[in-house]
């Protein structure tokens, strides 16, 4: 009995082992088994209820890891108007930190030799091209990735207004390249688009013979047990999507903006908290997680190696900025759609991951919103924070054209009153140089503010009217209001002008 005894104790005690280590991916990815030091995480709460308040977001989830461990997970805030708490997981759209997840996907089919990164664009996808099909024809999978295939930024903007849910929206979307002018020839120069990423999408779909969406779901979702994670509204891992939200004059509302399928490999993947710090701990230990290896330790060193220098400390990998900072690198992008926003950010010295995910959009206050993970960082790394790390958001563009729309009313209740009196002084004089400067001149003043502000909103270099209309609704509606204003007041003039001098003609006579 004893000798069965000693044999039956240690088996048990190495079946109880493997249990635990065959459990420990779901451990890690609760984020329950490695926590930080209470007085870290006390920090880190105050800090991102402060850049809350103070930003006016209304929801923000957050995750940590280091190494292959998720240390913290916490979501802050509201999801919804009717007060639904955001959690660790809650789905967010992730806005443009979708590219690394297509970067990730092109770079798997590398590895099994169904991609090159060298080939023309044009050995996947015959049909594409631009205005010019002989330069186009130049673009390659890795110019692509680095975002240097000359394709304008203005590709893909156009299509944030876009709604089509079809199974053909990412190649519709591909195939209306073909009327853009490409900016230089590729391979020349980094600027940043997202016909990019998206075409780069419809190369997954076309070479694995799988949807997009279906694609990331089953080859990235599914191994890094992303449980909350989808690639389509339809997906039933998006039914708690949180409600994004955009500002107006500094003050989020709920707002129920389209979802361009065509944009999904750019900016339209939805994730929570939780699930990204899976997906940050297989960035962090050459593409594994748990037992599951997404790419080679190789692949992944390619993904954050710098492709296109944009300034002699930053450059762009493969859906990664790579940002030289005294004693270590950074690699990080942000993410923006009308009601979103989120933040990646990877110390690989010092083995630490941060995800933020927002939601409300972050036009005219990106800043503002991209600091939270930089002060969390600082936290981590056991740095004071400076009054940068927590700045307010930026509203001198709307005060400027409400202070546009107040000088405005009180010129015209001015002119309205100046021009009342006009018949009792008999002041009016249709012709010559009083006559100008009391009919033209005015008129003038009236239109031509506004006509410069909508040349200047327009000329905005490739971002059309509906883009701006979606990311900043506040500064279009006030110039719609000072549109109507000033024509209208200048009409009005005019007739008053005209009324006045019939008057003073008839007292005359």
């Amino acid at each position: 009995m004893s000798r069965t005894k000693a044999f039956l104790v240690p088996l048990c005690v190495l079946m109880i082992l493997g249990t635990l280590l065959a459990l420990s991916p779901a451990l890690v990815a609760s984020g329950q088994g490695f926590p930080l030091q209470q007085a870290q995480q006390d920090r880190i709460d105050a800090y991102i209820r402060s850049s809350m308040q103070r930003a006016n977001i209304p929801g923000l989830a957050l995750g940590v890891v280091r190494g292959d461990e998720v240390v913290y997970v916490q979501g802050y805030g509201i999801a919804a108007p009717d007060g639904r708490v955001v959690t660790a997981q809650t789905p967010f759209i992730l806005g443009s930190t979708s590219k690394s997840f297509t970067a990730l996907a092109a770079m798997q089919l590398v590895e099994v030799g169904m991609i090159d990164l060298d080939a023309p664009v044009t050995t996947y996808l015959p049909w594409f091209h631009t205005d010019n099909a002989a330069a186009s024809a130049q673009i390659t999978v890795r110019n692509l990735l680095h975002q240097t295939s000359g394709l304008p930024a203005g590709a893909g903007r156009m299509d944030f207004a876009e709604n089509d849910q079809s199974s053909t929206a990412l190649e519709t979307g591909i195939r209306a390249l073909s009327a853009m002018s490409l900016s230089r020839p590729a391979g020349q120069r980094y600027e940043y688009a997202n016909g990019n990423y998206n075409a780069l999408g419809l190369i997954v779909q076309a070479v694995s013979g799988l949807s997009y969406e279906d694609y990331i779901r089953l080859e990235v979702f599914a191994p890094l047990q992303m449980t909350h994670s989808a690639a389509a509204l339809s997906d039933p891992a998006a039914r708690d999507l949180a409600t994004g939200y955009r500002y107006w004059f500094s003050w989020p509302m709920a707002f129920d903006a389209p979802y361009p399928r065509r944009m999904t490999p750019s900016g339209f993947l939805i994730s929570s908290a939780e699930d990204m710090t899976h997906y940050l701990i297989a960035q962090l230990n050459g593409g594994a997680y748990g037992s599951n290896q997404l790419l080679s330790p190789e692949g992944i060193t390619t993904l954050h190696l710098p492709g296109a220098r944009i300034s002699p400390s930053r450059a762009y990998g493969m859906g990664w900025m790579i940002e030289n900072q005294p004693g270590s690198t950074e690699v990080w992008h942000n993410g923006d759609v009308s009601n979103f926003h989120s933040n990646l950010l990877l110390l690989p010295d010092q083995n630490i991951g941060i995800v933020v995910l927002v939601n409300v959009g972050g036009f005219l206050n990106s800043s503002a919103l991209d600091i939270p993970v930089r002060g969390v960082a600082e936290i981590l790394l056991g740095n004071s924070l400076s009054e940068v790390m927590d700045p307010a958001l930026a509203v001198v563009p709307q005060l400027c054209m409400l202070a546009a729309a107040l000088v405005l009313l009180i010129s015209i209740a001015a002119s309205w009153r100046s021009i009342r009196r006009w018949p009792q002084r008999g002041q009016l004089a249709p012709v010559g140089i009083d006559g100008f400067t009391r009919l033209y001149l005015p008129l003038v003043a009236d239109v031509l503010p506004v006509i410069l502000a909508w040349i200047l909103l327009l000329s905005q270099p490739d971002t059309p009217i509906e883009a701006i209309a979606l990311f900043a609704p506040d500064v279009c509606f006030v110039l719609v209001v000072l549109t109507v204003l000033s024509v209208g007041w200048a009409m009005v003039r005019i007739r008053l002008t005209l009324r006045s001098h019939a008057l003073i003609q008839h007292t005359g006579s």
